[in-house]
């Protein structure tokens, strides 16, 4: 395969955890939630990152935590939501491996993301809706775009597969 690292982007939502658990077992690859690399890192929650120390801070932090992502190889990334808006973290990942938006409509996201306060940047549903039509510009700037509302997340990885295989 050309590419040694793949970076998922899209909402939260999109089903990027689930789908780069399963992708990196099909590939036999590592795979790494940046959210959840720098909860362990920082030895806090990101709601408690925002929190206390702001998300310009924030965002300061999930560049250097992907900045080191990026040098790993065989790796598939889930990118937070709002990493890929930046274009610094933009340039990184397309730059050092594929990047892949999971595409999905509001609606959907709204069926699976919980507004109860514990995702920072979705506390109300027009707030959040809001937030996705911002930040959708930034996901369309991916390689490759994969929708999938009404895909299973097997489907979406053997799309994933597919079109890589391809490139």
């Amino acid at each position: 395969m050309k590419y040694q690292r793949i970076y998922l982007v899209g909402f939260m939502g999109a089903g990027k955890t689930t789908v780069g658990r399963l992708l990196a077992r099909r590939l036999r690859w590592s795979f790494n939630d940046l959210d959840e690399v720098i909860e362990a890192g920082e030895k806090q929650s990101v709601p408690e990152i925002f929190r206390l120390h702001g998300e310009p801070y924030f965002r300061e932090i999930e560049h250097q935590y992907l900045e080191r992502l990026s040098g790993r190889t065989n790796v598939v990334v889930a990118l937070g939501g709002g990493t890929f808006t930046l274009a610094d973290n933009r340039d990184l990942a397309g730059q050092t491996g594929l990047t892949v938006w999971l595409k999905v409509s509001f609606p959907k996201i709204a069926e699976r993301v919980k507004m109860d306060g514990s995702r920072p940047m979705f506390q109300d549903k027009a707030q959040a809706e809001r937030l996705y039509e911002s930040r959708n510009p930034a996901y369309s700037l991916a390689e490759v775009h994969i929708s999938t509302d009404e895909k299973s997340r097997e489907d979406v990885v053997a799309e994933i597969l597919e079109t890589i295989s391809s490139l």
